[in-house]
């Protein structure tokens, strides 16, 4: 099902999951046009999950090997130049709106996922870390690229990173200008798990079918300190804004040059939707084969 040209949403009935499709379009990374898809779908999804009474909330990417390459820098560059700063507030609060809301699970009792199958940098890599659960395939690449044009991540990378594994090691993450694998940000705990190329959609399927997530659902102590209030977000983000305006011409300029990679087209996942149903057949028969081994060894 289409809700806009951003997104798609499938509902699994029996198992109470909402899949959520993100297709960047034209920019890899979130251009204004694409947030304000985002606000104005937020109370559709709400309904979504409250007449379904849905548990888990998946979100995925559509376009394929990127899940999103960050903020709009192309955007920041125009706002600082002309002096918009009003501008840029603005659109950093709508990022904040975007990873509160799924850090928080829309306010609601669901458990909110991510499963990254490519490019996850910059603002990418915040919105990733804004999921209660983080599932990467093998070939996903993150990394914080904004110590080379003289700014810092202002849209959750420090909360996020710093709930997960400490400010000392967040704070040495986001200045090291190292692109990190899938493999290695597992092993530095700050995502759950990994999996094989192309895997992604039916290893949480299966991860879900099988209770799988059982244990972090029902651990109180985890619900609440994974959460990351909008206060603490909004003050860090103030930061951010504040910083970008001191920026130099040489800043920009890189700015400018990174910006390039971000509009880039590349081939659409088209055969994402089909794959998914697919997928989801085959989990199920195999959640369903467990369980018969499982009563078969009693």
């Amino acid at each position: 099902m289409f809700i806009n040209n951003n997104l798609r949403i499938k509902i699994d009935e029996e198992y109470k999951i909402l899949w959520i499709g993100v297709d960047l379009q034209d920019k890899l990374c979130y251009s204004l046009k694409f947030l304000d898809n985002l606000t104005y779908v937020k109370d559709l999804i709400v309904y979504f999950i409250k007449k379904e009474d849905i548990k888990y909330v998946v979100a995925y990417s559509l376009n394929k090997g990127v899940w999103n390459l960050g903020g709009d820098l192309e955007y920041f560059v125009e706002c600082i130049q002309k002096g918009k700063k009003a501008d840029l507030k603005d659109y950093a609060y709508k990022c904040i709106e975007l990873v509160y809301n799924y850090n928080n699970a829309y306010d609601l009792d669901v458990f909110s996922t991510c499963v990254v199958q490519g490019n996850a940098f910059g603002g990418g890599f915040e919105s990733a870390l804004s999921g209660n659960f983080i599932l990467a395939e093998e070939s996903a690449k993150f990394s914080f690229p904004e110590v080379i044009f003289g700014t810092f991540p202002g849209m959750g990378a420090y909360s996020f990173l710093t709930k997960r594994v400490g400010y000392r090691m967040a704070n040495e993450i986001i200045n090291s200008n190292k692109t990190y694998s899938a493999n290695d940000i597992y092993d530095m705990r700050i995502i759950d798990q990994v999996c094989e190329d192309g895997h992604g959609l039916s290893e949480m399927s299966l991860l879900i079918k099988n209770g799988d997530l059982e244990k972090y659902i029902s651990d109180p102590f985890l619900n609440i300190c994974n959460k990351v209030s909008k206060e603490e977000l909004l003050d860090v983000v103030n930061v951010w804004v504040d910083k970008a305006f001191t920026l130099t011409d040489n800043n920009l300029n890189r700015m400018s040059k990174l910006a390039s990679f971000q509009s880039r087209k590349i081939k659409k996942d088209l055969s994402m939707e089909p794959r998914l149903e697919k997928e989801m057949r085959s989990a199920q028969a195999e959640s369903l084969l467990n369980i018969a081994k499982h009563s078969n060894n009693e």
